[in-house]
């Protein structure tokens, strides 16, 4: 019977369980730094990523591909930040390839900002 990916996990631990060391260290900050800062979200799995729902929206994903990890926002074009990639209709990303690139403060900014869409 073939391994179970990333893309069917059913739960977060299943996905931090299928990252490589350095991954689950971003996924972990990434957590810390929803939970610091939007402690009432809820964190869930829907398409095989963790996400956060906000006032019953979506509001974040983590993104994880060989060499780096994306933390998007689903309303992410209507937020102003030089990090913010992304062309999409609604979705920006901020591209993380290491620890160093997380600036906690911005991205608390960003899904404070995030969260007032979501009402």
């Amino acid at each position: 019977m073939p391994k179970k990916g990333i893309a069917q996990a059913k739960d977060v631990n299943s996905i931090l369980r299928e990252l490589k060391p350095d991954q689950r260290k971003i996924a972990e900050e990434f957590r810390s730094i929803v939970k610091k800062t939007l402690p009432d979200a809820v964190e869930t799995v829907k398409w095989g990523n963790i996400m956060h729902v906000y006032n019953g929206r979506n509001l974040s994903c983590f993104l994880f591909y060989k060499d780096h990890a994306d933390f998007g926002f689903f309303r992410g074009a209507q937020l102003k930040s030089k990090l913010l990639e992304g062309t999409g209709k609604g979705l920006r990303h901020v591209k993380v390839r290491s620890m160093k690139d997380i600036d906690d403060a911005e991205f608390s900014r960003l899904l404070r900002n995030a969260a007032k869409l979501t009402k």
